[in-house]
Formats: C-alpha cells, structure tokens, sequence
C-alpha cells in the first residue's frame, strides 16, 4: 500500500506510533516535575488548568488550531495529508493522559535532584520521540507540522525553528496563566524555559550521534 509516495509499511506505523508514546512521556515527567511543562505542551496545559479539562482533551483542542495555523504559512503548498493530524492530535491526547497515570505510580519526592532528573528525562524523550516518529513521513503532530512549516518556507534548520517556536509557545502560555488562572507560573516555570532551548538541541545531538554510528542522517523535514 502506497501512501505519500512511499510503501505504507508496518515498520512506519510502529516508529510514528512508537515516536507518539516516547513524546506523551516526556510530557508526563515535565508535568510531575513541578518545574513546569515542556514547551510543546504548555499551552494546552495552561489550558487544562484555567477550564479544569484534562490535558488529553485540551491537548486535542490546542493542536487541531495548530493545523489552521499551518494552512495559514503554507496556504496552496498545504497537502492534504496534513488533515492527519487531526488524528494525531486524538492519539496524542490520549497518550498524554495515559502516560501521566503511569508516570503517577513512579515514587516522586519532590526534591531537587528528582524535579532536575525529571526535568531532563522529559527533554530527552521529547527530542527523542520527535527523532522516531518524523522520518515515518506519514503526519507529523500539529507543534511540530507548524516548525515544519517554517523551516519549508524558510528554508531554515528544523532544530533551529523548534527553538523559537517553543519559546513562542512558552510566553504565549504564560501570559494565558498570567491573565486567567491563580498563578503565573501554573504551566510555565524554570523548566519551561530550559526545555525551549534544550529540546531543540538535544534533537540535534542525537541526530549527530545517530549518523555517527550508523554512518546514515535522518531528516526529520520532508
């Protein structure tokens, strides 16, 4: 079966699938780090805490805006296949609030050196699950459709994009906070703003390391 040009394969299903599951994690161990969560999220979060919906659905409501906004940069080079990602967005979510309830039986004491491990495994499996599930070519999530976006009609490094898309993100969630909800830094802490910067580099090292040992580059833009 033939889908976007190529062979729609189990191994691409398994890896988009797969790089979902990885992702939804690293937004779960941001959450229960209390220094915020990942960029990626921390909109729907805020969200989640000024309507008391649970991530997953806010997850959903964020991301299906996301694929307007990229209809909007891309206008006549937007491909229906795009569309997908209102799939994307359901799967997501829904991963989103399983992982939390699996992340919520890990031991968590709060303390620094916890909040700091979670805060790192978080970025690392954002980086990494994005690593997995963008080569699959099959849809990539809205987030990461808008970076996609950009860096095609820019012509620009899709790391280098991430980065300021996350930090977009990031002062859009905390004036939202800022705005509705008790506290400022309800979505948006310490970690938020480490993770902007972070996540985008960290995709690029393991990209380095990959080619290094294998000898063969993953573009993560089709």
């Amino acid at each position: 079966m033939k889908f976007n040009g190529e062979e729609l394969t189990f191994k691409r299903i398994f890896t988009f699938v797969f790089g979902l599951f990885v992702m939804s994690f690293g937004v779960a161990f941001s959450i229960t780090s209390t220094l915020g969560t990942t960029p990626i999220s921390s909109i729907a979060y805020a969200l989640a805490l000024i309507t008391n919906l649970s991530v997953g659905m806010t997850t959903f409501i964020f991301n299906a805006g996301l694929i307007l906004v990229q209809f909007l940069i891309l206008q006549s080079r937007f491909e229906k296949k795009r569309l997908l990602q209102l799939i994307n967005c359901i799967v997501f979510g829904y991963f989103t609030d399983v992982a939390l309830y699996f992340v919520s039986f890990i031991p968590f004491d709060a303390s620094v050196m916890m909040c700091i491990v979670y805060l790192a495994l978080s970025i690392f499996l954002i980086a990494l699950g994005i690593f997995i599930y963008m080569p699959s070519n099959i849809a990539p999530l809205p987030g990461e459709g808008c970076v996609e976006a950009i860096a095609i009609v820019t012509n620009w490094r899709f790391s280098s994009v991430k980065i300021g898309f996350d930090a977009t993100v990031v002062t859009l969630a905390l004036i939202m906070c800022g705005l509705w909800y008790t506290d400022i830094f309800g979505a948006v802490y310490i970690g938020t703003v480490i993770s902007a910067f972070m996540i985008g580099f960290t995709l690029r090292q393991i990209n380095n390391i990959y080619a290094h040992i294998t000898g063969a580059h993953i573009d993560v833009v089709k």
